[in-house]
């Protein structure tokens, strides 16, 4: 494996996304397992690292894959009931609820890494500010307490803040904290940022967005990461939703283009990069396990073409 190697978010690919069975789970992580360039798989983590438990991820993946973690879908799952909850929310409670939440991910994270040395290489988390309320003030001296806590921790992997769409943005989707109150926040902690194509060009609500995300990023001396997720404007996967859309190769709606990818390559070059890869969307519950892996192959075959 090599450094040209990439991260995998394959999970919102997979057959269990869609509640689909056991069997055609095991033959997607066969065929992913079988594709050349994976360094390793994004994993969300809610109770466990995937919906069949540890173990089962375990023995239906390589064992020198690599993973990195991320908060992003138990916050946006807490979140669809209580808006409070995030490391950025000025609602007191479930601010602490965020940080136990991430004690567990430490917890999650130490077990896995005991088991398997260097298996979790990161965690990607997120400045989930209190939904309705438009304090970037508030949700900035929120997020500074919740940071100052979690980075004392004894992590065994690196710390990534995922840049997420900005509540300043025209139409919010996420409407996390802006990148400049982020990169105030983590200046002085070991934490890098990670810029996701597609949350910063639905910021903007266009493609040049990604890529200045990018330069304020290296100038800050923190960028860690660059994930490619797509985004339309119109077609089955929406208007400017943050919803993993495809390559433009593979889904002719999509604004995410190989050029895009080479252009943030390009910004990133002065910057040491601790992973980059993509997050991508089969929007169709009945697709089969051939469709579902030719997104992630099409995928993969777009970076290394930038």
């Amino acid at each position: 494996m090599t450094h040209t190697d990439f991260i995998i978010g394959a999970y919102p690919c997979a057959p269990s996304f869609h509640q689909r069975g056991e069997q055609e789970e095991a033959h997607f992580w066969r065929e992913l397992a079988d594709t050349p360039y994976v360094r390793g798989i994004e994993q969300p983590i809610l109770e466990n690292i995937h919906p069949y438990g540890d173990d089962w991820l375990f023995r239906h993946t390589p064992a020198e894959w690599r993973i990195v973690a991320t908060a992003v879908m138990e916050t946006m799952r807490r979140r669809g009931s209580n808006g409070g909850f995030g490391l950025a929310s000025a609602d007191e409670a479930q601010r602490r609820e965020s940080v136990e939440f991430y004690r567990h991910l430490l917890q999650k994270v130490s077990t896995i890494n005991t088991r398997f040395p260097g298996k979790v290489i990161a965690l990607e988390m997120q400045a989930a500010p209190q939904a309705g309320n438009a304090s970037v003030a508030q949700a900035t001296d929120a997020f500074a307490r919740s940071i100052n806590e979690i980075a004392a921790w004894d992590w065994p992997c690196d710390l990534i803040l995922e840049h997420c769409d900005a509540m300043t943005g025209s139409a919010p989707r996420k409407g996390f904290l802006p990148l400049e109150q982020v990169l105030e926040v983590v200046r002085e902690t070991d934490i890098s940022l990670c810029i996701n194509w597609a949350r910063s060009a639905i910021e903007g609500r266009n493609t040049t967005l990604p890529v200045q995300h990018v330069n304020v990023a290296v100038k800050a001396g923190k960028l860690g990461a660059l994930m490619f997720s797509g985004t339309t404007a119109t077609g089955e996967y929406g208007q400017w939703q943050d919803l993993h859309a495809p390559f433009s190769s593979f889904c002719p709606e999509s604004l995410m283009t190989t050029e895009h990818v080479s252009e943030l390559f390009t910004a990133a070059s002065a910057a040491t990069l601790k992973f980059s890869g993509i997050k991508l969307l089969e929007i169709n519950a009945n697709a089969d396990v051939s469709h579902r892996i030719a997104i992630l192959r099409d995928g993969i075959s777009n970076l290394k073409k930038a």
